[in-house]
C-alpha cells in the first residue's frame, strides 16, 4: 500500500495524499521538499488524483496546478525549482532532515529541534544509519507523524509471522507512539547499562531491537554505597537520600556525601562509561539516555561517539559525531567517517603533495611534520611544502 499523509487542502478538505516516491517520480519533486513556484515559496505536500500538490505560503492548505501534470510542465512551464528553506507553517512537529556519510555511504538523518521529542528522533537516526528505514535524498523536512509510521512500518515487518505481536504493535501504534511524541518518562536501575523498568512506552526499544543504554552505575570499588543502593530504582532512591538517616538508620554518616554525590554525578559515572565502552560492538549503534535525554549512540575504533543531532549543526558537514572523552564532557567533533577537522585537512594536504608531484616517501614524511603542528589558523599545505623545501626535496 502507498504512503500517505493526511492534509487540508485549500479550501478546508482533508485529502489523503500519496507521499511515495514511485507516485512523486514522475513530477521530479518529492513529498517535503521546498521549492519556488509561479507563486511563490511552497512545499511538496504529495500527489492526490493524477496532480502533485504544493502547500504555497500565505495559502489555507495545499492546491496545484491543471498545467503541470508531469516533470516538464513544472519545470519548463511553470518553472518549479527546488529551494533550501524553512517549512512553511506551525513547525513544532516537523523537524529537519540532514543528509551525510556514515562509513561510506549516503544516509539521512533527523534533526532535533529546541525540545523536540528525542526518544523518537534518536530511534529513527538509528534505523536510518543502519538502513533499516529510509527517506528520499530530496527530503529536508519530516512531520513527527511519517517519522512515528516508518517507525512502526519497520517493527511490524520484524513480526509478520506473529500475529500476537503484530495487534500489541497495533494497539502500540494507537495508543502509546503518540505520547513518545512528547518525550519519555524513564526510571532508571543502577545495575546494569539496561536497567530500566519496562515500562509499556519503553518497551518500543525492545521491540526495534534496538540497545537502550545509561552510564549512572555505581562503581563496584564504592562498597558501602554499592550496598546501600542494591537493586533500587531512580524513584526508591531519591526519597531514600531525602531521609538518608531514617531510610539507612545503620549507615556511616560518610555514606550519606558519597550517596549524594552519586546522586548529583549528572547520571554519569566514569564506570559506567567504561561498562558501554565494553559492551558496545564495534560500530553497533544504540539509543543512549543521560539527564532527561535520548541520543543516538555508537562506538568506532574503541571510542564512544554521539551523534551530533541538534538543528543548530545543520550547516555543518563536518560535524557528525561527538566523540565522549570523559564524563565531565571533554570531546571532539568529527564527521561522518569520523575524521576531525585536522584529519580531513591533512588528508587535503597529502592529496595536494601527490598532485605537485612529491614521492610518496617524501609525502608520507610531510605527513608526519604536519601532524606535530597545533596551530589551527596555519596553511597546512604551505607548511608542508616548505618542510620538504627544507629538507632538500625538490619537484
Amino acid at each position: 500500500m502507498a504512503d500517505t499523509f493526511q492534509y487540508k487542502s485549500k479550501d478546508g478538505k482533508l485529502i489523503d495524499f500519496d507521499v511515495s516516491r514511485t507516485s512523486c517520480e514522475r513530477y521530479g519533486f518529492f513529498a517535503g521538499s521546498r521549492v519556488m513556484t509561479p507563486r511563490g515559496a511552497g512545499t511538496v505536500i504529495g500527489v492526490f488524483e493524477n496532480n502533485l500538490w504544493f502547500h504555497i505560503e500565505g495559502d489555507e492548505g495545499a492546491s496545484f496546478w491543471d498545467n503541470g501534470k508531469d516533470y516538464e510542465s513544472l519545470v519548463f512551464k511553470l518553472s518549479v525549482q527546488l529551494i533550501d528553506d524553512e517549512p512553511v507553517g506551525p513547525t513544532e512537529n516537523r523537524y529537519r532532515v540532514k543528509r551525510i556519510t556514515y562509513l561510506k555511504r549516503d544516509v539521512s538523518i533527523i534533526l532535533q529541534n529546541e525540545n523536540g521529542p528525542c526518544p523518537l528522533i534518536s530511534i529513527a537516526n538509528v534505523l536510518l544509519l543502519s538502513q533499516k528505514i529510509y527517506l528520499d535524498p530530496d527530503i529536508q523536512f519530516i512531520t513527527i507523524k511519517k517519522l512515528g509510521d516508518l517507525i512502526m512500518k519497520h517493527a511490524k515487518s520484524l513480526y509478520k509471522d506473529n500475529q500476537d505481536v503484530l495487534d500489541i504493535l497495533e494497539d502500540y501504534n494507537k495508543n502509546v507512539l503518540p505520547s513518545l511524541e512528547k518525550g519519555l518518562i524513564v526510571n532508571i536501575y543502577f545495575d546494569s547499562i539496561q536497567g530500566f523498568e519496562k515500562t509499556e512506552p519503553c518497551q518500543i526499544f525492545d521491540y526495534l531491537n534496538i540497545k537502550l543504554v545509561h552510564g549512572w552505575i555505581v562503581d563496584p570499588n564504592q562498597k558501602e554505597v554499592k550496598q546501600l543502593i542494591g537493586n533500587l530504582n531512580y524513584n526508591d532512591l531519591v526519597p531514600k537520600i531525602v531521609t538518608f538517616e531514617q531510610s539507612f538508620p545503620n549507615a556511616k554518616p560518610e555514606l550519606q556525601q558519597k550517596m549524594n554525590d552519586f546522586a548529583n554525578s549528572n547520571q554519569l559515572t566514569d564506570y559506567g562509561l567504561s561498562l558501554i565502552q565494553e559492551n558496545l560492538k564495534e560500530d553497533e549503534l544504540c539509543v543512549f539516555f543521560r539527564n532527561n535525554h535520548f541520543a543516538t549512540m555508537t562506538k568506532h575504533d574503541g571510542y564512544l561517539h554521539i551523534l551530533v543531532s541538534d538543528v543548530g549543526y545543520e550547516r555543518e558537514n563536518n560535524i557528525i559525531w561527538d566523540r565522549i572523552m570523559s564524563k565531565e564532557g571533554e570531546s571532539i567533533f568529527l564527521s561522518g567517517d569520523f575524521r576531525s577537522r585536522k584529519d580531513e585537512q591533512i588528508i587535503e594536504v597529502v592529496n595536494t603533495l601527490k598532485l605537485f608531484g612529491f614521492k610518496d616517501n617524501e609525502v608520507d614524511e610531510a605527513k608526519s611534520y604536519i601532524q606535530t603542528i597545533d596551530k589551527m589558523d596555519v596553511d597546512l599545505v604551505d607548511e608542508a611544502t616548505k618542510y620538504l623545501q627544507s629538507r632538500g626535496y625538490t619537484l
